[in-house]
């Protein structure tokens, strides 16, 4: 019994010893050793870290000074044991004229709540000059060849012509303008929808690859936001509860109550992507209403 005590303690130990020893290091480096002005460049990022943690890259909107940030592919998280490794190659690009250029990155970990952020290691790059050497005494060179001046503008067609177009749209107005207005709202409408599904099938597709930067809660924000935009009223601000008050609808109750489970009770195994495609056509259908009211007169 001794010798198994002994036993369970020294694994603990050695189980311990090892996390210990786990410090999360940011790795970051250029895709290669110099570069021109306007030239585009990767910086690859990554990092390994215990499983139980969540790990936050930088997006669009953080600081890539003295580069410009271009666009950024993600890769899917490798899990091996205890650790997982997540990776990132942004594409930049710099217009500085400094012959070295530094980087370095920072990346958000979210432990018991707190978020704490550890920086890369500062990967340089030399900067590629076009013009090598400017001559000590440059002698100007003259230019004596025609140079075909632009004839004056015909003001007074342009006026005509800005005036049959004025014309010919009152006369449109007086006759179609309601006609007009409704076209012009439905298509607006249908315009906004579809780039609201093209941004959250993403956001679906993300989140159910469990892409870091994408939690079910930013998918859930972003469809009470546009929830909100399309009714008008103060959805986001709303609980599950005061939402199905204003929609008692069965399938929708049923899915944002699976969503609040996992967001706010940690609960796993649900078919994240199937919830939000439900999510999705609930507001596709309060667009399509939209769209008779407006087609009705209503």
């Amino acid at each position: 019994m001794l010798r198994r005590i002994i036993y369970f303690s020294s694994l603990c130990i050695l189980v311990s010893g090892t996390l210990a020893a786990q410090t999360i290091e940011p790795k970051g480096s250029f895709g290669k050793d110099t570069l021109k002005v306007g030239e585009e460049v990767t910086f690859s990022l990554s990092i390994t870290y215990q499983k139980t943690l969540t790990v936050l890259f930088p997006d669009s909107l953080a600081d890539f000074s003295p580069f410009e940030y271009n666009s950024r592919r993600y890769f899917p998280t490798h899990t091996s044991g205890l650790f997982s490794v997540d990776s990132v190659v942004y594409q930049l690009s710099t217009f500085e004229i400094d012959s070295i250029q530094y980087l370095q990155l920072p990346v958000y970990v979210i432990k018991d709540g707190d978020s704490v952020i550890y920086f890369s290691n500062a990967d340089s790059i030399r900067l590629e000059r076009v013009l090598k050497e400017m001559p000590q005494s440059p002698e100007p060179k003259s230019n004596t060849s025609m140079v075909a001046i632009r004839k004056a503008f015909n003001y007074p067609y342009l006026f005509i012509a800005l005036g049959i177009l004025l014309f010919a749209m009152l006369t449109l107005a007086l006759f179609f303008g309601k006609r007009l207005l409704k076209a012009w709202k439905i298509h607006r409408l249908r315009k906004a929808h579809s780039k609201f599904t093209q941004r959250f099938f993403a956001m679906m597709r993300d989140v159910s690859s469990n892409n870091p930067s994408t939690t079910p809660e930013h998918v859930l924000a972003e469809w009470k936001k546009y929830l909100e935009r399309l009714e008008r009223k103060p959805i986001s601000k709303l609980t599950t509860r005061e939402i199905l008050v204003l929609h008692p609808d069965e399938t929708l109750r049923e899915n944002l109550r699976k969503l609040d489970r996992v967001i706010y009770g940690g609960e796993r195994g649900h078919d994240l992507f199937a919830c939000f495609d439900q999510l999705m056509k609930f507001t596709t259908d309060i667009c399509e209403m939209k769209v008779l009211s407006i087609q009705n007169g209503i």
